[in-house]
């Protein structure tokens, strides 16, 4: 197996968040926002559904290797498909109970496009990774009978039909089709898999009497292959599988363009230099335990969407039909904006900027093909057809924005546009237009101001003044579920009656708003916060509703509705509060009350972030990235309040010095004069050596580089960044 690295890759720790229900993480090989994520499946986490990415730090079995997965997406997750375990007996079941393999805990090793492990067998296993190939090298004892089982039917979520053929000793095709998370939708995968060494047999299960090379799944029995090995040709045995959603003979294509010859070793360092480019583009200097959080959750943000071209250079839609990417262009797919919307686009934006143009052509394409088919607000949950796992679309509109704010959008601005608004005439339309709400929901008539907001400020953007008609004032409607005399967004009925507020609007009910508590969505508006402000009775009494909320421990960190909220301060002009709890959540312990759908049977107090395998709050999903860069925006001191207004909050960094490599070649730098552990407020700062007065910097001074020198103290200073107008 492999010797460990030294350098930026060996600060990532990627068995963070993996134990329990404390990140839904993984450990495995993969590029950056690659589609294949070859990954050990644990027993009995990925069995029970416990381990919603297939893995569980606890656990000490595997029952296979399976290359399809999101990182933290909560639910029972989405993937686990085509599953491989090599064998030196072969069980009388082919279940996976009954073949699951001890291994050896101290043997793994994983570092960003490698993992390694060891089984009480005897069998060695590395694995890397490249876009749309999972490679595997194993590693038999000479004693056994060896032998590789493959399941097809085997996947997080249930696998609806599978077909194979064994074309000969060495390959294994086929198609499999599988459910979306929450059952509802599918996505249909087309693979090939090859052996470095012909099999001496390939049986396929359940076996039927005319023994046929060709062979569908049967409801209820699932459809497996067992690979029986010659002994003298499995030293080391390398097996690939490529994917495409395609068909069978480009997935065989991915495997000749992207992972030609069985040289691991070559694959395994192209991986790892794949990694170390994004990575080092973030420099850090301060506590290693800060680093070593700040660089494993980076990682985190760069697992999706996926590249989903092939090596024709054409890849499949949502409509059903193949698309030819066009020269220089890569199509992604694999969404869940829901949550990311908030963090981890921002953060992409700043550190793969390159990127951002193809991913959001890739997106608004994606939501122009939905909108064709599906007939009103499924397009968001991922009803339907999509060619790869998909999660959820919601707030699209402000990923689209944000992006073309920071001059990094789609290249044809008029076609997201024109996106954007169906979407947002799709949210208020009929009945909710006409009321000024979505009856029963208040947090999504919040939501779909937000979204309404996005296309007005993409009007404007784009010289449309013509055309803020009715975006601006659908932009408003959240108003129309304030209740006033309550303090909080309310139900409202048809007819326009209040509905029940819970007795206790601390807890967790989810009859009116999603994930969250009447105290978690109050705060729920950051494309208005001078609107939210008012709202809520001036600045003074907005400030001191705020500060209760957090004293009294009603904020929920484990979940995404009010994960902007210890930044509003800033934004409502207290940068020190700001300053003060978004350290304690970085770095102290906590009281944390609530789970994702109700309060937590105990109390967790600890830290929100910690670099171990429980590192997160009980029940706090990682959410395919987006909290993991909340993490590295916040431990910067850079914080996108309101993804859209291409502006930044500035805090206090963790770091005493911290450079971003940007597209201009100038890197932006932030320096922390007198930095310390217990430095957490900022005195005064400069910009390029001028003094900088305001707590807020524009996208474009990040990402045209420059300096920002920051004085920290441990006392607050209450004047510094106060009293200024608010550009939110």
């Amino acid at each position: 197996m492999a010797s460990k690295l030294s350098g930026i890759l060996q600060k990532v720790n990627l068995f963070l968040g993996t134990s329990g229900d404390h990140g839904q993480m993984y450990p495995g090989a993969e590029m950056p926002f690659g589609f294949v994520k070859l990954a050990p499946d644990t027993f009995p986490g990925a069995v029970t559904g416990s381990a919603h990415a297939g893995y569980d730090y606890r656990d000490r079995a595997v029952t296979g290797f399976s290359h399809v997965r999101f990182s933290g997406v909560g639910n029972a997750g989405v993937g686990g498909n085509i599953s491989v375990l090599p064998l030196v007996a072969i069980p009388s079941e082919l279940t996976p109970e009954a073949c699951r393999q001890p291994f050896v805990k101290e043997s793994e090793q994983c570092w960003p496009g490698y993992y390694s492990l060891a089984f009480e067998s005897g069998i060695t296993a590395e694995f890397t990774a490249t876009h749309h190939v999972g490679i595997h090298r194993y590693v038999y004892p000479a004693q056994g009978d060896h032998g590789v089982l493959i399941d097809f039917c085997r996947g997080f979520t249930p696998v609806r039909d599978a077909h194979c053929l064994v074309v000969s000793p060495t390959e294994i095709a086929g198609e499999l089709t599988c459910e979306q998370m929450n059952a509802c939708g599918w996505y249909r995968l087309y693979f090939w898999i090859r052996f470095q060494h012909p099999a001496a047999s390939v049986e396929l299960f359940p076996a039927y009497p005319n023994d046929s090379a060709v062979r569908a799944s049967v409801a209820g029995e699932g459809l497996v292959a067992l690979a029986r090995l010659n002994r003298r040709h499995t030293q080391p045995l390398g097996i690939k599988v490529g994917f495409s959603a395609i068909s069978v003979a480009q997935a065989r294509r991915n495997i000749e363009h992207e992972a030609y010859g069985w040289d691991f070793e070559q694959c395994r360092a192209a991986a790892e230099q794949a990694w170390e480019t994004i990575l080092q583009r973030v420099q850090a200097s301060g506590q290693e335990e800060h680093e070593r959080l700040l660089y494993s959750l980076l990682y985190r943000s760069c697992l999706s969407p996926f590249n989903m071209t092939d090596s024709l250079d054409y890849y499949m839609g949502d409509d059903g039909e193949v698309h030819r990417a066009g020269e220089g262009r890569t199509f992604y797919h694999g969404w869940s904006t829901w949550d990311t919307y908030r963090t981890k686009f921002p953060l992409l934006a700043l550190i793969t900027p390159e990127r951002m143009p193809c991913m959001m052509t890739s997106l608004a394409e994606t939501l122009d093909q939905r909108l064709g088919f599906l007939p009103g607000e499924e397009l968001f949950d991922c009803h339907g057809y999509a060619p790869v796992p998909n999660v959820r679309m919601e707030l699209s509109n402000v990923v689209l924005l944000d992006a073309h704010t920071k001059g990094v959008g789609a290249p044809d601005p008029e076609s997201v546009f024109a996106v954007m608004r169906a979407i947002a005439n799709l949210e208020f339309s009929g009945d909710h237009d006409r009321l000024g709400y979505v009856p029963r929901r208040p947090d999504t008539t919040c939501q779909y101001a937000y979204d309404n907001w996005a296309v007005l400020a993409m009007a404007e953007a784009l010289g449309k003044s013509q055309e803020r008609y009715p975006y601006y004032e659908r932009s408003l409607y959240y108003r129309n579920v304030w209740d006033p005399s309550a303090g909080f967004f309310r139900a409202r009925d048809e007819q326009g009656l209040w509905l029940e507020l819970p007795p206790d609007p601390a807890a967790i009910d989810e009859k009116h708003v999603y994930e969250g508590s009447m105290w978690q969505w109050r705060w729920a508006v950051v494309h208005d916060i001078a609107g939210l402000v008012e709202l809520l009775g001036g600045p003074s009494r907005f400030l001191k509703e705020l500060s209760g909320f957090f004293e009294k421990n009603l904020h929920n960190h484990g979940n995404q509705p009010a994960l902007h909220a210890p930044w509003l301060f800033a934004a409502a002009g207290a940068p020190w509060l700001s300053q003060r709890w978004v350290r304690r959540i970085l770095t102290e312990p906590m009281h944390h009350r609530f789970g994702t759908h109700n309060a937590l049977p105990q109390p967790y107090e600890g830290p929100a972030f910690r670099n171990t395998p429980d590192g997160f709050i009980p029940e706090m999903d990682d959410d395919d990235g987006c909290m993991a860069a909340w993490y590295v925006l916040s431990s910067i001191g850079l914080f996108p309040i309101c993804p859209g207004r291409p502006l930044y909050l500035v805090g206090a960094p963790l770091f005493e010095e911290f450079s971003l490599e940007t597209a201009a070649g100038k890197p932006f730098r932030i320096v922390a004069r007198d930095w310390g552990p217990n430095a957490w407020y900022i005195q005064s700062a400069k910009l390029n050596g001028q003094p900088l007065l305001v707590p807020w910097l524009p996208h474009d001074q990040v990402a045209s580089g420059g300096l920002l020198e920051l004085t920290l103290g441990a006392k607050p200073n209450r004047e510094w960044g106060a009293g200024v107008k608010s550009p939110w």
